[in-house]
């Protein structure tokens, strides 16, 4: 899962650069990016955690989800404690578009298979299963998809908001 979650995490670090000037997706992108370097600090010690890493999993992606859903109440309180005036301008240009909702739809799903799996291997680790078909068949490949999908999506939101700046509509001449 290594190459993907580089991918998802250019396509983060590229969509601030390319974003920079909408400071709705500037907060998006900066936010992810926090998380995602909590993500890959906390993962080594998490991944040792066996039986509960996919309960990690779980509570990263609902973060994902509070994080996309609470975003412009998280820049109104910034600005409230900092008087930092990008944390306004980011509360008043918030808005949720379609591919973040899309980007929340594939965090859910994610999150219900995070639950699913890590139901499934307390089962298994109390001997109420005698195979864990979910992790052997399903976790991995539903994962790699679900990321590429993320990626996708995120690639729409950054091409929507340039193009709603006015950024890549071309006139014939």
């Amino acid at each position: 899962m290594h190459f993907i979650e580089i991918m998802l995490s250019s396509v983060v670090f590229i969509g601030l650069i390319l974003t920079w000037k909408d400071y709705n997706a500037r907060w998006l992108f900066s936010l992810m990016l926090l998380l995602q370097l909590v993500d890959t600090t906390v993962n080594p010690i998490a991944i040792n955690w066996t039986r509960h890493y996919y309960l990690w999993c779980l509570i990263l992606n609902l973060i994902f989800l509070v994080l996309f859903f609470t975003r412009g109440v998280q820049a109104e309180a910034a600005y409230r404690i900092t008087k930092i005036e990008f944390f306004r301008k980011a509360r008043a240009n918030y808005a949720l578009t379609i591919p973040e909702c899309c980007i929340c739809l594939l965090l859910f799903v994610s999150s219900l298979l995070c639950l699913a799996i890590w139901i499934e291997i307390q089962l298994y680790f109390y001997k109420v299963l005698s195979y864990p078909f979910i992790y052997h068949h399903i976790w991995s490949p539903t994962q790699y998809t679900l990321h590429i999908l993320e990626s996708l999506t995120l690639i729409t939101f950054i091409v929507h908001v340039r193009r709603s700046k006015g950024e890549l509509i071309y006139e014939n001449s």
